[in-house]
């Protein structure tokens, strides 16, 4: 659904302005999209309770629906709100990468996930180590559905001005805290079953996880 214009808002990315987040947190409870910023790329989000939301995600980037999002969660205590199967080599890696640049892939059937998981079992959940986000989230109270702000097969965008240009009009808001500090996705690694495997490279190493995690398979 296209809308009249995308607003585009300048934040501090170390202490953004509340109205800010407030005006970004009331576009996605009416089940708007928006930008924002990460410490590894923009993403678009969404309230995964809203699968009107959820399906527009997929639309304005015309992205396959066997793809997941995931969630960006506010802090670590937030896990226990959407998966209680945890493996310890998770929680060694939550502890050890978050917030930050790490995607874990957790065992999850609930239906109130269902619209972001895409018909598979499991979830994927990020603490990013960029306020803005974590800020959103907290004013609202849930996690919020995610996926880097690109048209798919488009490079994921670091900067706002990347975003926009890809999704101008049919994004509600973008708030532009500068140039994403890693400008790299998220390292994504699933838990659900066996030991870790790396499903997309990202922002931290293979080395780097075995270093902490001992056995990490690679797709």
């Amino acid at each position: 659904m296209a809308v009249e214009e995308t607003e585009v808002l300048k934040v501090d990315p170390e202490d953004p302005d509340p109205e800010a987040i407030e005006r970004a947190a009331r576009a996605v409870q009416e089940g708007g999209l928006v930008i924002l910023p990460t410490d590894t790329v923009y993403g678009v989000v969404c309230d995964p309770r809203l699968p009107a939301a959820v399906e527009e995600v997929y639309r304005v980037k015309d992205r396959r629906r066997e793809l997941p999002l995931a969630l960006l969660l506010r802090d670590m205590a937030q896990v226990s709100a959407y998966v209680q199967d945890v493996p310890e080599t998770a929680v060694r890696a939550m502890q050890q990468f978050w917030p930050g640049g790490l995607t874990v892939i957790l065992r999850d059937t609930r239906e109130a996930t269902a619209a972001i998981r895409a018909g598979k079992k499991t979830i994927g959940l990020r603490l990013p180590a960029h306020v803005v986000p974590r800020l959103v989230a907290d004013r609202l109270g849930f996690a919020l559905a995610s996926t880097s702000a690109n048209r798919s097969g488009q490079p994921a965008p670091t900067t706002a001005e990347q975003a926009a240009e890809q999704l101008r009009g049919l994004v509600a808001l973008v708030l532009d805290a500068g140039p994403a500090p890693v400008g790299q996705e998220s390292t994504v690694v699933n838990f659900a079953e066996g030991p870790p495997r790396v499903m997309r490279a990202g922002a931290i190493s293979v080395e780097r996880l075995r270093e902490v995690l001992g056995e990490v398979r690679e797709s």
